[in-house]
């Protein structure tokens, strides 16, 4: 059955070559087989037609949003389901077009043996984001409120969650908007002052149009230095853990991870290259998604390879925003750690003392290493787990306060974004130090292009559809 499925959804698709511009009727899982419910989405012309026949006519007159109790039957009218039917009239569908929604149990025979008769009735298997596509297309969505609906399904934190959240209800289309009609409106004024040079109108005087130009500017570059913000909240955000051989660090990360992801043993340098993993942790407001590199222990080596290791600790220690320094806690060697960490630029802030061996140290031996340090570190066991929660949150904590952000504050995360304001900055600026009201004119209008990827109008369809392409195929 799984091979008929696949054969069958691969010539539905075959039979239709327009890819995102078509317009042949569209269906797709939107939610995965295997649960207790899935749910078939069917969009398009023929949504009705197909509907009434995957239901042998059982159901009542269409109304819209009415659910409907019935079987699904195939072409043999033999039943594959007894499942509920929700219909969605055109325009006031998440398409625009005529939809259907079949919620049937999750088995995924059920689901493939539906799907099949589904195409075999004309349908053809949807695009990744095809749906979502349509949305934008019929001007349901716009563009930034569709990507929202990707990040909004792959958010694994509760700051991504909120930022897609955000996003989806139009705060950042707000703001874009804004600017495009701002500059728009800077654009004509220019065209107007550059028929009426001859006379002194100061509202279209250059000075004037300059003066309110840098509004503009200020709000594009407080989006392109959120990028980095909205980026750490979506990947996560960079952190190494660093100390000397032997100090407990891949055990500290495993004990993070809950996992033995990083070989430990006794014999100095086992740990010779960077080891990454990606990491969710608590803090007080929520979830914080952070990229944890455990790195080879520092100290000089006559080995060629674990020096390699060690120079890439210090790179990975250098590019990240958190360093969590792990001290043997019986043999900190405290001068030694602290000649390495004076070869990576790092705000002190962003250091999070760790010693080790909580279990085993006294108190001596605890209030001498305190006292060399000049701050208390935090104290933790691998072998008993003490203390690690508690590390694990004052590291989720110091990940909110990096990420914060005010409510409705737009972030960008996705790159051609930040590509696109880059280069709209830079026609701006031209246009800020131009002298000559005609460049200052067409640098406004190259900049309108260069926001295509913000504000979406303007975008061809070959570029949409590489957009929605990465998208779940069902959204």
């Amino acid at each position: 059955m799984q091979q008929e499925w696949q054969a069958a959804s691969k010539t539905a698709r075959a039979s239709d070559t327009a890819g995102y511009l078509s317009t042949k009727t569209i269906a797709a899982l939107c939610s995965p087989s295997g649960g207790a419910i899935c749910i078939l989405r069917i969009s398009g012309s023929e949504a009705f037609s197909i509907s009434e026949k995957l239901t042998a006519s059982q159901r009542e007159e269409w109304q819209e949003r009415k659910a409907q109790r019935l079987w699904v039957v195939g072409r043999d009218q033999k039943r594959i389901d007894d499942a509920v039917m929700l219909p969605y009239f055109g325009p006031r569908s998440f398409t625009g077009e005529d939809s259907v929604e079949f919620f049937l149990h999750g088995s995924p025979m059920v689901a493939q043996k539906v799907l099949e008769e589904t195409f075999s009735l004309g349908a053809r298997m949807a695009l990744p984001g095809e749906f979502s596509f349509r949305a934008v297309k019929n001007g349901k969505l716009t563009l930034s409120q569709a990507e929202a609906i990707k990040e909004l399904v792959q958010a694994e934190n509760d700051f991504a969650l909120e930022l897609s959240l955000e996003k989806l209800s139009g705060t950042q289309h707000k703001l874009v908007e804004g600017l495009k009609n701002e500059l728009i409106q800077l654009v004509t004024l220019g065209e107007v002052g550059i028929d009426f040079s001859d006379q002194d109108i100061d509202v279209v005087s250059l000075p004037a149009l300059k003066q309110r130009l840098a509004g503009v500017i200020k709000i594009l570059l407080n989006l392109q230095g959120s990028f980095d913000r909205g980026k750490k909240i979506s990947d996560g955000i960079p952190v190494s853990i660093f100390g000397l051989p032997n100090a407990g660090k891949s055990s500290f990360f495993n004990a993070l991870l809950g996992e033995d992801r990083s070989i430990v043993s006794d014999i100095a340098g086992t740990t010779r290259d960077v080891v990454r993993e990606r990491l969710n942790l608590k803090g007080a407001r929520g979830y914080v998604s952070f990229k944890i590199s455990d790195t080879a222990g520092l100290r000089k080596s006559v080995d060629q390879i674990e020096n390699i290791g060690i120079e890439r600790s210090l790179k990975a220690a250098g590019e990240s925003d958190f360093i969590l320094i792990v001290l043997d806690g019986l043999k900190p060697e405290l001068e030694s750690v602290r000649k390495f960490l004076a070869q990576v630029e790092v705000d002190q802030k962003n250091i999070v003392w760790i010693a080790s061996k909580s279990d085993l140290a006294d108190a001596a031996q605890r209030s001498k290493l305190e006292n060399e340090l000049g701050l208390k570190p935090l104290w933790v066991s691998s072998v008993t787990t003490d203390g690690v929660h508690q590390a694990a949150l004052v590291i989720a904590e110091a990940g909110e306060r990096a990420l914060d952000k005010k409510p409705n504050e737009v972030l960008l995360t996705r790159m051609e974004h930040f590509q696109a304001v880059e280069l709209a900055l830079q026609s701006l600026m031209t246009a800020r130090d131009s002298e000559d009201l005609v460049l200052f004119a067409s640098c406004l209008r190259h900049a309108l292009n260069d926001l295509g990827p913000l504000i979406g109008e303007t975008l061809p369809d070959d570029v949409l559809g590489k957009i929605f392409s990465d998208f779940c195929i069902g959204k």
